[in-house]
């Protein structure tokens, strides 16, 4: 049996053409498809993530060294980490399980169920440590520099990273199965598939934010004296949610003692309890949800005299484009989950704080929101470019665009429309997406730091221009190295790796921009014209060069 997994994982692996780039076995040429390339980009990202946060995390320990506090650093991480796998395997299990279509494949194969649970199972899996190394572990190594430890205490880092996304993934896998079971019962699978997906997100929300409340209540009424930092009731409440995250902080924190040892192996038998239960509850029920997944329903509507005459009014071609390109998102359910929804998800990370934190917490988020109110507006105004650089690259509508055409790229070749046209028309769709996550956003901003019309006006004009240019570059990446050869829409987005590089380039966008509108510290106007001329200056320079470069790939594309 063991050999049968691995064999069946092995192939699902190299259908996942995303894990496949990674590690350079990819059959199609392209960028990413030598194996030193990629190696060379994790190590890109590594060392990133490691210089973004390695004079915060530095700093941030001397202080609490100087207090004699500085295990909280793993006591926050560890848990978060746990959290952050919980939240992407929602998505990853979902996709993997359920909308890729190689299961029908499997399922006529003189296979047990059970190992073909767990091959996709350890395809997910794969997923969840790309994230864990990439954010994790140079936050770690950096820890153990400063605390001058030991060669051991890296051995159980490389360990516990290995174990920790399993126990929160085998919640999101049963949690997505749970959902999924009752598909059968639903004519319309795509609307179901959709509910479903959405469903699973705002159970991972609301159980991410329940770990807040609940520690919001067991500090209600009760002024403790704590003297270990393992008592505050938020490390009590995500080590029960996560056990295996609590035994995986203590076992680095006593990784020089028969205790770290103790730890360590709890985190083991931990991890291969879940896998147990995962694997019962699974197949007794993953199969009776994955049948007929893929088949979706006709409407055959009957459009009267009106509904033609509307469907059917002129309308302008950057116009119409957009919308149907827009349609399509909101239709397919991959799209619209990895598309749309993610845009929509981190106003909520400051929404949810803000109304289930407890008095305490409630005037603690008023100084800081006193502290953000001083700032000087010039150095708001360029933040804001991160802003429109963040919403941009989360939503991977631009990155994925040309993609998404798949073998019907062929349309846009045909079709009487400008590629300049279609090009801004899918930039455009994007667009629409952004302007619902920046209705929350500048709602929440009016509503917490009171800003004047002017701002909203000024900043509105930095979003969009950030937007724009972070949009015009994903949909560059997408045209110079498209995917358009695949079975499933979740081929064109999930395993789509422009899509990864945009998200990250988004990311490092944002850090700049904060980070230059704190050092120069410009003057509200100098702020505002600086940001705008450069990133007008940024706009037509893409412009001209995705011009050149569709009309080549264009040509030679089919």
């Amino acid at each position: 049996m063991k050999n049968s997994i691995y064999v069946l994982a092995k192939a699902m692996f190299k259908n996942d053409e995303t894990l496949s780039n990674m590690v350079g076995r990819s059959t199609k040429k392209s960028f990413f498809s030598s194996k030193w390339k990629v190696i060379l980009l994790v190590l890109f990202l590594m060392v990133t993530m490691g210089l973004s946060f390695g004079f915060m995390i530095s700093d941030l320990y001397d202080t609490l060294a100087m207090m004699e506090m500085e295990s909280l650093l793993l006591r926050l991480l560890i848990p978060a980490a746990g959290i952050m796998v919980f939240m992407f395997g929602i998505f990853y299990v979902m996709n993997v399980f359920y909308f890729s279509k190689d299961v029908d494949n499997y399922l006529y194969l003189p296979i047990s169920g059970g190992e073909i649970l767990t091959s996709k199972f350890l395809v997910s899996l794969v997923y969840e440590y790309f994230i864990i190394i990439v954010f994790f572990l140079p936050i770690l190594v950096i820890f153990g520099i400063k605390d001058s430890a030991g060669i051991l205490y890296y051995v159980y880092t490389l360990a516990t990273l290995l174990l920790v996304p399993v126990f929160p993934l085998t919640i999101a896998s049963i949690l997505s199965m749970v959902i999924m079971r009752f598909s059968n019962r639903f004519k319309n699978r795509d609307r179901f598939n959709m509910i479903a997906g959405v469903l699973s997100l705002m159970v991972a929300l609301g159980f991410n934010f329940g770990i807040q409340f609940l520690t919001n209540r067991m500090n209600q009424g009760s002024e403790l004296v704590i003297g270990n930092i393992a008592e505050l009731p938020i490390f009590r409440v995500t080590g029960l949610v996560f056990p295996t995250s609590f035994f995986a902080t203590e076992a680095l924190l006593g990784y020089d003692a028969v205790k770290g040892l103790l730890y360590l192996l709890a985190m083991i038998v931990a991890s291969a309890a879940a896998l147990g239960v995962f694997f019962l509850i699974g197949n007794a029920i993953y199969f009776k949800g994955v049948i007929g997944v893929s088949e979706s329903k006709a409407t055959r509507k009957v459009l009267s005299a009106e509904d033609m005459k509307k469907g059917t009014a002129k309308k302008g071609i950057l116009l119409s484009y957009s919308l149907k390109e827009l349609k399509l998102l909101f239709r397919t359910p991959i799209y619209f989950l990895n598309c749309v929804l993610i845009s929509l998800i981190y106003p909520l990370f400051i929404l949810f704080p803000i109304f289930m934190g407890s008095s305490g917490d409630k005037d603690e988020l008023m100084q800081v929101l006193s502290f953000i109110r001083s700032v000087d507006e010039g150095v708001l105004i360029v933040g804001m470019a991160g802003v429109g650089f963040l919403l941009g690259s989360v939503n991977i509508i631009s990155s994925t665009a040309i993609s998404r055409e798949g073998k019907n790229f062929y349309f846009l070749k045909y079709i009487p429309v400008p590629y300049s046209t279609q090009i801004y028309a899918k930039i455009l769709s994007s667009f629409y997406v952004e302007a619902l996550a920046l209705v929350i956003l500048y709602g929440i901003m009016v509503f917490l730091f009171q800003v004047d019309l002017m701002f909203i006006l000024l900043s509105l004009v930095i979003v969009l221009l950030a937007s724009l240019v972070v949009n015009q570059a994903g949909i560059l990446m997408d045209t110079l190295w498209p995917k358009l050869n695949w079975d499933t829409e979740q081929k064109a987005v999930k395993q789509n790796f422009n899509s990864v590089i945009h998200m990250f380039m988004g990311f490092g966008l944002t850090a700049l921009s904060i980070f230059l509108g704190v050092k120069i510290a410009p003057t509200y106007f100098t702020g505002f014209m600086v940001a705008f001329l450069l990133l007008s200056i940024l706009a037509v320079v893409f412009h001209f060069i995705l011009m050149k470069t569709v009309e080549k790939r264009f040509a030679v594309l089919s």
